[in-house]
């Protein structure tokens, strides 16, 4: 997707979505993921002030909501990410029982083998454990009532382990801790209203999600900016460019780059860049942006190298963790 913003000044700005790679490179013969659901099923994983009067239905319910809320959001991302592999893992439930002491029990090597022969997989996300803390802060500040305020704050921890058959060890260890705040109401208005239920089930979600993004590439929106102002040719690129002829543009900015002009030069050669970044053309934005910083080392020059340096670098690891 790309976006054209006119500014006024000497800018324009372009937005468009950049793949990036997963923090997480998991090995070539992963073919099939397994979900692994450890959690206990306890009180243990709330504050007691959060619990108190909570029966044992209630928690199976509570339990079950907070659960899949994460699944969903980590089947999400799986689901956008260009790793196709990874869209359809296979969910095992097999709660651990140590429910007095939250910390890790580790799956012993035979027991990560026998799942994964079991489920056919060939690596574990392990879900070990969950922790919630639901807190509301309310007030009326005397003596003005029109600032009354409620909002509800959500604080959610998630540990995660990657298992791999074969490996006496984790493969991977990872602890997501997030809160979330939900305003109801602010300066005496009534935002939105929001059910308990609905809360909880977001803010676990939403970790759930950025767990997936831990581990496949994931589609995030980032920007450019366009010399477009001062010299008259930038400015009638500018006019192309917002007219979506980007070819034109290009021709005019390509004259440009010619002139003995280096500061103008080298706007031109560094508009040049982003086209070519546009079109996943790394290599020649790459070279495109050397050759305007050897005609003026303007700051959004130096920067943009930088930024396209690393997008090289990740392109690199993205053709290993795509294939």
């Amino acid at each position: 997707m790309l976006l054209m913003h006119g500014c006024a000044g000497i800018y324009s700005l372009v937005e468009f979505e950049v793949l990036e790679p997963a923090t997480v490179s998991l090995p070539e013969e992963v073919n099939q993921l397994i979900v692994l659901n450890r959690a206990p099923l306890s009180m243990n994983s709330f504050e007691a002030k959060d619990v108190q009067g909570l029966e044992q239905k209630h928690l199976l319910i509570l339990d079950t909501l907070i659960v899949k809320s994460i699944q969903r959001g980590l089947l999400t991302v799986f689901r956008e990410s260009p790793i196709e592999r990874f869209h359809f893992p296979y969910w095992v439930d097999d709660r651990r029982e140590d429910t007095t002491n939250l910390e890790a029990m580790l799956l012993t090597r035979r027991e990560v083998e026998d799942i994964c022969l079991e489920n056919g997989g060939e690596a574990i996300l392990s879900l070990e454990s969950y922790t919630m803390d639901y807190e509301e802060q309310s007030g009326q500040p005397y003596p003005d009532p029109f600032n009354a305020y409620r909002y509800y704050e959500i604080s959610t921890k998630i540990k995660w382990i990657i298992y791999m058959p074969g490996n006496p060890r984790p493969f991977d260890r990872y602890t997501m801790v997030d809160t979330l705040y939900f305003t109801e109401f602010q300066n005496g208005e009534l935002i939105q209203r929001h059910s308990t239920a609905s809360m909880i089930s977001e803010s676990f979600e939403k970790s759930g999600g950025k767990y997936g993004k831990y581990l496949v590439p994931v589609w995030n929106r980032t920007s450019r900016n366009l010399y477009k102002g001062k010299e008259e040719s930038l400015r009638k690129a500018s006019k192309q460019t917002n007219r979506g002829n980007w070819d034109q543009a290009y021709e005019i900015w390509n004259e440009l780059s010619e002139e003995e002009d280096n500061t103008a030069a080298a706007k031109a050669l560094y508009n040049m860049a982003i086209f070519h970044e546009l079109d996943d053309q790394l290599d020649s934005a790459c070279y495109l942006v050397n050759e305007a910083l050897k005609r003026d080392t303007l700051d959004l020059i130096r920067t943009y190298k930088e930024e396209i340096d690393t997008r090289i670098l990740n392109q690199r690891e993205l053709i290993k963790q795509v294939r």
